[in-house]
């Protein structure tokens, strides 16, 4: 920040003074963004400390001025917002729905913006209305705007004068009262108690406050068209109606600062802890090393927040220290100009329940509350994933998108996510480098592409990197994804070798498993928490590995004439039948079955505490429920096997004599629980057999399932004839329902003409 920067100008809004003012005349049109200054603080529902709303394009309608009122309007910039004539932009206008905001009086060149400011711009309402299944209202009577501040802009040439910023308390409440039922548990009544409507808000009204921002439009900043292969996240889509006739309406451009004339500066939140800030400043600054080689030295930085500024100030970007009641994300967000895809302010908001969730897995695998403590090992782990995850969310509020196909990359990207990397020496486990440090190559990469390109001659980096493999969200996150080379919160490895690895330290892991794996003075329960962090702990390298089975591989492309690079092919027929070896390993009686030493340990919270989320559940009243557990574990890897559409694309590879064998996949999981039920009967062997049949009866129930498929399915396992009475009543049931099922027919896409 410039030393000769103007310190803000403060104003505290009276009943008997008129409003905070914006000038029509000289900016009939400006740019209105929303922060969230104080939230709900509870994940589940969203509207967290330091998380943005929309960037809107907003102008004064004063209509035909004869009642004094101008109406604040948010123009279409995705759909109405075109056109190089008069009778172009008209059109384009007059075609799409806009949105009235907030009505204010004008005097002059001036309206008064103060209701602007009341405005529920992060759908907070909605947001209550969802989580508690009940509509939430913004009360306007316990609402007030509380400051008014100007922020003079450091640099004028580009954006011009100042910004106005409206902080405001918005209280929203029920629509109307509702009883809430009570349960009869035969105890006397708690008067005076019980939970409030919101959790974790004190009473049934719930207040935030809001920050809302108008600044001047934004000049000299040219838009680059979005390219898929860079790795940047889009801005939001325009169309170009008035070149309709040339190309298709939409048109997506990159979303980046503007780094020609000023470097990028994050400031971090002074709530954080020391260590937290040091792990944090670390990570945020390997950014800098890969702005250096794009050719911007000195172009980006993290650092503290001087104690002068304060962290709503909208010229600044920000990482927020966020707490909530629940676990929750972090993110990294960004306001933009929608016109152009310009960032002008980047927020990052870290979740400090993140913290929490990385040291018990560490401890949950490293035990190291014993004799000989390894707590320093894990802090190390704690700060070294603290470092990535500022990295990685920074890299959001500065235009990048997720990686999630790093694993073999050299390094993996920051933009990925990472799992913990750990070894087995001597029956201990190790972490001796838990997260990798440093960018990786894709990053390098993408701030090249993306900070280099330019309005004339787009992105300027194809052929450097092009090995290198990028998919994203669209292509990752669900489990039965068809892409294998996607995969989230893996070792950063080749799939097939870590999923042996993985296996090695939960088993090692489990032998070590003690209550050692708490620190001294926690409640009892919290063992049971760290139980399932090592009993699951192979359960995202499973996710991957299946991704292999019915797996396709590409390459994110656009075309070129009639040359085209992203087609896809089948993933290898050996590397998918290794992955289903591999699997069916994880469905055995003896890698799921509970050590002896470890079930006395799993008990309820002591005093009458409640239940920490991330635990099995119970069909066992307090008690540890063993069945429920195993259950658990085998219906993780037979819900990734016998997926639907895993099973629709093993079909059509087989067809071709790609893929691994559709019957062997069946064979090794439902004609294996078969198998399970009719052998000499165990817990661990009776709660696979049953769980893989109750899935495989989901899947065959499925509409996303081919009915050729299904039936292909029940004709891969030949005929059974179970020995044990249920199982044949159940196995008969699933016969019928296979050959009976009611088919779904596709519809047709629509077509042309019109």
């Amino acid at each position: 920040m410039p030393d000769n920067q103007d310190q803000p100008q403060h104003d505290q809004p009276r009943a008997d003074q008129p409003g905070p003012v914006w000038n029509v005349v000289r900016d009939p049109e400006f740019l209105v963004h929303s922060l969230i200054i104080s939230g709900i603080g509870m994940s589940a529902i969203g509207a967290d400390r330091g998380s943005v709303g929309p960037s809107l394009v907003c102008r004064a309608d004063a209509g035909d001025g004869r009642d004094g009122r101008v109406l604040i309007t948010a123009a279409n910039t995705a759909y109405g917002y075109s056109g190089c004539t008069d009778a172009e932009r008209d059109a384009a206008r007059k075609s799409f729905a806009e949105s009235v905001l907030a009505a204010g009086i004008r005097d002059g060149d001036l309206v008064d913006v103060s209701a602007l400011a009341l405005v529920d711009f992060g759908g907070v309402a909605q947001l209550l209305s969802d989580a508690k299944d009940r509509t939430f209202v913004l009360d306007r009577d316990l609402s007030r705007v509380e400051r008014v501040t100007t922020y003079k802009q450091d640099h004028p040439q580009d954006h011009p004068d100042d910004i106005l910023a409206l902080e405001a308390v918005l209280t929203f409440r029920p629509e109307k009262a509702q009883p809430t039922p009570k349960e009869a548990t035969g105890h006397s009544p708690r008067v005076g108690f019980g939970e409030p409507l919101v959790y974790p808000a004190p009473a049934d009204t719930v207040s935030i406050r809001q920050q809302v921002t108008l600044r001047r439009l934004p000049t000299g900043f040219d838009p680059v068209r979005f390219d898929p292969t860079i790795g940047a996240m889009p801005g939001g889509a325009v169309h170009e109606f008035d070149k309709i006739a040339e190309h298709d309406a939409q048109v997506r451009y990159l979303r980046r600062h503007r780094i020609a004339e000023r470097p990028i500066v994050f400031y971090l939140d002074p709530a954080m802890p020391q260590v937290i800030k040091d792990a944090v400043l670390a990570g945020g600054n390997w950014w800098a090393e890969a702005f250096e080689a794009a050719g911007f030295p000195g172009g980006y930085r993290v650092e503290m927040l001087p104690d002068d500024r304060e962290l709503q100030d909208p010229r600044l970007n920000i990482v927020y220290w966020t707490h909530r009641a629940d676990r929750g994300w972090s993110y990294g967000m960004s306001q933009s100009d929608p016109r152009t895809g310009e960032i002008l302010r980047g927020n990052v908001v870290l979740g400090s329940q993140r913290v929490e969730q990385v040291r018990a897995m560490a401890e949950a695998v490293l035990a190291p509350y014993g004799a000989e403590s390894r707590r320093d090992l894990v802090d190390r782990i704690v700060a070294a994933r603290l470092r990535q995850l500022a990295a990685h969310e920074i890299g959001h509020a500065i235009g990048f998108a997720h990686n999630f196909a790093t694993q073999t990359h050299r390094v993996p990207s920051v933009m990925d996510y990472p799992g913990p990397v750990y070894d087995v020496v001597d029956g201990q486990v190790r972490a001796p480098e838990p997260y990798a440090t440093g960018l990786g190559p894709w990053d390098f990469r993408q701030v090249k592409a993306l900070y280099t390109a330019t309005a004339d001659d787009g992105v300027l980096v194809t052929g450097e990197g092009d090995e290198l493999i990028f998919i994203t969200d669209a292509d990752s996150r669900v489990d039965e994804a068809a892409d294998g080379s996607s995969a989230t919160w893996i070792m950063p490895r080749p799939v097939l070798p870590a999923l042996a690895e993985v296996a090695a330290v939960r088993a090692t892991a489990l032998a070590n498993f003690s209550p050692a794996v708490v620190p001294p003075g926690s409640d009892s329960n919290e063992i049971e928490r760290r139980f399932v962090l090592v009993y699951l702990l192979h359960r995202y390298q499973a996710i991957a590995a299946a991704k292999l089975i019915g797996g396709i591989t590409r390459r994110y492309a656009t075309t070129d004439h009639d040359q085209f690079t992203g087609s896809w092919s089948a993933v290898p027929q050996q590397d998918q039948g290794d992955a289903l070896a591999g699997l069916i390993a994880f469905l055995s009686p003896e890698f799921l079955a509970i050590p002896d030493h470890i079930r006395p340990l799993l008990v309820p919270p002591s005093g009458g505490a409640g239940r920490r989320e991330g635990q099995f559940g119970r069909q066992t009243a307090e008690a540890f429920d063993g069945t429920a557990a195993i259950t658990a574990g085998a219906d993780l890897i037979a819900e990734l096997l016998l997926a639907p559409e895993r099973l629709n694309r093993l079909a059509e590879q087989n067809r071709s004599g790609a893929g691994v064998d559709l019957g062997a996949v069946l064979t090794s999981t439902v004609g294996y629980a078969l198998d399970l039920l009719d052998a000499e009967r165990t817990e661990a062997g009776d709660a696979i057999g049953w769980a893989i049949l109750r899935r495989y009866e989901q899947t065959l129930e499925s509409d996303a399932l081919h009915h050729a498929t299904r039936v292909v399915t029940f004709e891969a396992l030949g005929d059974r004839d179970p020995g044990r009475k249920a199982v044949k009543h159940r196995w008969d049931a699933l016969e019928k329902a296979a050959y009976t099922a009611k088919a779904k027919l596709p519809s047709l896409p629509l077509g042309t003409p019109i």
